[in-house]
């Protein structure tokens, strides 16, 4: 079924070009067709309000430049943040991790491979002083030749879900949940928490307002885009759909 976007069709070829932007995502011809359609709304758009269009990027960014607009945070906003989220702002910190991973693979059973993990977590956590022997038979990360140890991780070594994880860790020992990141399921152990140190808020305020910034222009350039979305013809796509990513 073909897609037209304001009487515009999209062609496979576009999509095709498209799609190697998107080879990480569960469903790449999805993703690059919402990001298509996205950008021939834009596009529209901008043509409707007069603008040169032979520059995609430059197009767009004057077009939301013009069109969106968000609050600038003030120094009390930055200073709620900063409390709220410590975290954030604790430079040094490290955590001495071992992980057992159950890989996700394009052809495996992902209920049978989270039962297989959740079911050899709940025997670690009966018997934690096996987890390097598990790690080594069950593990499919290369750390599972030294007993899935990763060794000392820092904030942004790691992706988000599994920083997460091994930075909310107080206690050391055997997690007592598993861990999904795009690379499969973990079971982790962190084997030891080394503390950092807090920066002060008057060396972080500016960087604290340029996120609160970013994060505002973000949330109101994706209620611009549903209200532009809403406006155009659709064929061979659904409005609900795009919603989900805009």
């Amino acid at each position: 079924m073909s897609v037209r976007v304001n009487d515009i069709e999209i062609t496979d070829e576009e999509i095709d070009a498209e799609i190697h932007h998107h080879v990480r995502a569960e469903r790449p011809i999805d993703d690059a067709l919402r990001t298509l359609v996205i950008q021939r709304i834009l596009l529209d758009e901008a043509e409707r309000q007069g603008f040169d269009v032979t520059d995609l990027e430059a197009t767009v960014a004057k077009l939301i430049e013009r069109e969106v607009t968000c609050p600038v945070a003030n120094d009390e906003d930055c200073l709620r943040h900063y409390q709220s989220y410590p975290e954030h702002f604790t430079m040094g910190a490290l955590v001495n991790v071992s992980h057992i991973l159950f890989q996700v693979t394009p052809d495996v059973d992902l209920h049978l491979l989270r039962d297989r993990a959740t079911t050899l977590l709940a025997e670690l956590l009966e018997a934690p002083q096996q987890f390097a022997t598990f790690a080594q038979q069950y593990s499919n990360c290369p750390s599972s030749r030294v007993g899935g140890s990763l060794g000392q991780l820092s904030r942004g070594q790691t992706v988000a879900e599994f920083e997460r994880a091994i930075f909310s860790v107080a206690v050391p020992g055997v997690l007592n949940y598993l861990v999904q990141t795009r690379f499969g399921f973990h079971i982790i152990r962190v084997d030891e928490v080394i503390a950092g140190r807090l920066l002060p808020f008057e060396h972080v305020c500016k960087q604290i307002a340029n996120a609160l910034r970013a994060a505002s222009l973000d949330h109101a350039t994706q209620q611009y885009l549903k209200v532009l979305v809403g406006r155009a013809s659709l064929d061979g796509v659904n409005h609900q759909t795009l919603y989900r990513q805009y």
